[in-house]
């Protein structure tokens, strides 16, 4: 299958990377430094609401163990989220390409790793979320049924686990879905949700971040095109 460079009509609605981490400092020390590297890029900063908990709670939550604790914003909305353990590079929406993204999230990473701060990467992260107006179901190559009547509801979800590239991919599709916009509004339809990721163990990950970060996004990108109907597809005017 050819995979498009892009589609004209892009549906993603949120975009992250996330890499996981430890390290030999002081955790609350983890955030100035890495704010003090980026800065001059992300100038902004915003205390996120998890900071109300009480700090042993976060510690002792595995839910909340790696949560980001502030936000920074550059100019041109591209985000980057910090706690003691945890990076989360976010692309601005409308999606700028994956392109200028990956140049960002190079720099990001770069200068990141010239602190010292982070000792090894336990895991990376790439989610990419999907939104459409419509049903998603009959616009995919997928067929659910139950003995052998196909399955059609307005609620419907599903989710799997799917390998790719060496990569582990949650998939999660839902035709069920609200997004919130501006202004209280929302925006009800369907979501195509991918989260791919893979977990390292005593790997310098600076020397294969690119390429591992590379490689998470082929698997992404596969797998969601993969599910698309040609016709379908072709209304979203895709690009190769």
């Amino acid at each position: 299958m050819e995979i498009p460079k892009k589609i004209e009509i892009c549906p993603i609605v949120d975009c992250v990377i996330e890499i996981r981490f430890s390290t030999t400092i002081f955790p609350n020390a983890v955030f100035g430094i890495i704010f003090t590297a980026l800065q001059q890029d992300f100038p902004k900063v915003e205390k996120l609401p998890i900071l109300q908990l009480p700090e042993q709670l976060r510690d002792s939550d595995p839910n909340l163990k790696f949560k980001a604790l502030y936000k920074l914003m550059s100019e041109d909305n591209y985000s980057v989220q910090v706690g003691p353990d945890v990076l989360v590079i976010g692309a601005p929406i409308p999606y700028p390409g994956w392109g200028q993204l990956f140049d960002k999230i190079q720099i990001v990473i770069e200068k990141v790793f010239q602190t010292n701060v982070i000792s090894q990467v336990s895991r990376l992260g790439v989610r990419f979320i999907n939104f459409f107006d419509e049903d998603i179901f009959p616009n995919i190559k997928l067929d659910i049924s139950i003995n052998e009547t196909p399955l059609a509801s307005a609620n419907t979800q599903l989710r799997a686990e799917i390998a790719k590239h060496g990569f582990s991919n949650n998939l999660n599709i839902s035709n069920s879905a609200t997004q919130q916009l501006p202004g209280n509004k929302k925006r009800v339809g369907s979501i195509i949700d991918i989260d791919t990721f893979k977990v390292y163990k005593q790997i310098d990950f600076r020397k294969i971040y690119t390429k591992e970060i590379e490689t998470a996004h082929l698997a992404e990108k596969e797998i969601f095109f993969g599910l698309l109907n040609n016709e379908f597809l072709q209304d979203l005017k895709p690009v190769y």
